[in-house]
């Protein structure tokens, strides 16, 4: 029996197209990227004109999903696109929400984040819905992004976290965890603090650095309340409760009569009269309390910071956490690859609240449309 000969060139067509759809995808990757990157930008800032994207894009799929933590199951929303995927995956850290997690800004993220092609889990830490900062996030942050490297949709070469305002300081330190810490593609923070003692020194003081010397700060009451029950975490409950009844707001006034040995320290801090009152006071913590603002620090974690890309950004105005945190991140952070570092005109990410003129607000604008872009390029390179 004889059998035809190969179709030579049936043949050679079957080993050149793969080549060539290699070519193609690298080719198209600038493209793909600038689409994504449109798409959330149009449909996370509702003032923009994003009607067209509806259009050209599936409505994404929302999910409760329940993920591990030290302390057992979680449950988070998902947001995920239409396809079947691989899509890549983020792990988005609010921080603290002060308006709760049924805000419309929520969704609106987890949905601006789907139409552009990721699977996005929310992290929402239980510590922080108690306007409370605990070292225990870092890990749990890093539980949560391994378990989404793990679905089928997920591609893990693909795949980082993204985090706001304190959130963005605990994405960093979570991606240091020898949990993930070389499964992290990209690790975006906006507005984050670098270390716990100088941002709880310009709290305490109300001042915040300005050249060499420092300026009054109107500390955002968000901010204040944070911090006083930070660092009341390790009181007695009712003398925690002490504290945080008497500075809930600014002025307020505690009669340190009757404090246990901690809570005169705690006090010291918190009435501290300027810096270096407050630096003096932090000094004097109780060990324990040291070492928690510590591990509170992202400055600590660099050392083991791996992610290739590293998108930081933070508002010159912002009241809730000064500029000069991320600053400090920038100038720790010279040593390493991949860093890109963004300053704007917005309002702790709001463009509103600034109140800028048209031609202003367009190039704030355009400046966080080309500091998101690496993230997407990050994300269509493999």
């Amino acid at each position: 029996m004889t059998t035809s000969p190969p179709n030579i060139s049936s043949v050679s067509l079957a080993h050149r197209m793969p080549g060539r759809l290699h070519v193609f995808t690298r080719a198209t990757r600038p493209i793909r990227a600038v689409a994504k990157a449109t798409i959330f930008f149009l449909k996370v800032f509702p003032m923009l004109p994003s009607r067209p994207v509806d259009w050209v894009t599936k409505p994404p799929v929302i999910e409760k999903v329940k993920y591990p933590t030290r302390f057992g199951q979680a449950e988070g929303d998902l947001y995920r696109p239409a396809g079947g995927g691989p899509h890549h995956g983020i792990v988005v850290c609010l921080g603290v929400v002060p308006f709760g997690v049924d805000h419309p800004q929520v969704p609106i993220l987890g949905k601006a984040l789907a139409r552009a092609g990721l699977v996005a889990l929310l992290y929402w830490s239980p510590a922080m819905r108690n306007f409370r900062l605990d070292p225990d996030d870092v890990e749990n942050i890093a539980l949560a992004y391994r378990w989404l490297l793990e679905r089928p949709d997920v591609d893990p070469a693909r795949s980082g976290l993204l985090g706001t305002c304190v959130g963005g300081s605990f994405a960093l330190m979570a991606a240091t965890s020898p949990l993930i810490r070389d499964r992290v593609a990209f690790l975006a923070a906006y507005a984050p603090y670098s270390s716990m003692w100088t941002f709880a020194r310009d709290i305490a003081s109300a001042t915040r650095p300005c050249g060499d010397g420092c300026e009054p700060w109107q500390v955002d009451p968000l901010t204040r309340k944070v911090f006083v029950h930070s660092v009341t975490a390790l009181l007695e409950p009712d003398e925690a409760e002490r504290f945080r009844s008497a500075y809930a707001n600014e002025g307020g006034h505690l009669d340190s009569q009757g404090l246990s040995e901690d809570g005169r320290a705690v006090y010291a801090l918190l009435t501290a009269p300027d810096a270096d009152e407050a630096e003096i006071a932090l000094h004097r913590l109780p060990p324990a309390m040291q070492e928690r603002l510590a591990a509170l620090t992202p400055l600590n974690y660099l050392n083991d910071l791996q992610a290739p890309l590293i998108v930081l950004l933070h508002d010159r105005g912002d009241q809730v956490i000064p500029v000069g945190e991320s600053r400090r991140l920038v100038s720790a952070l010279a040593g390493h690859t991949g860093v890109q570092y963004t300053e704007m005109l917005f309002q702790h990410l709001d463009p509103v609240k600034g109140k800028l003129p048209l031609f202003r607000l367009v190039r704030e604008l355009g400046k966080f449309f080309l500091a998101v872009y690496p993230l997407f390029q990050q994300a269509v390179a493999s």
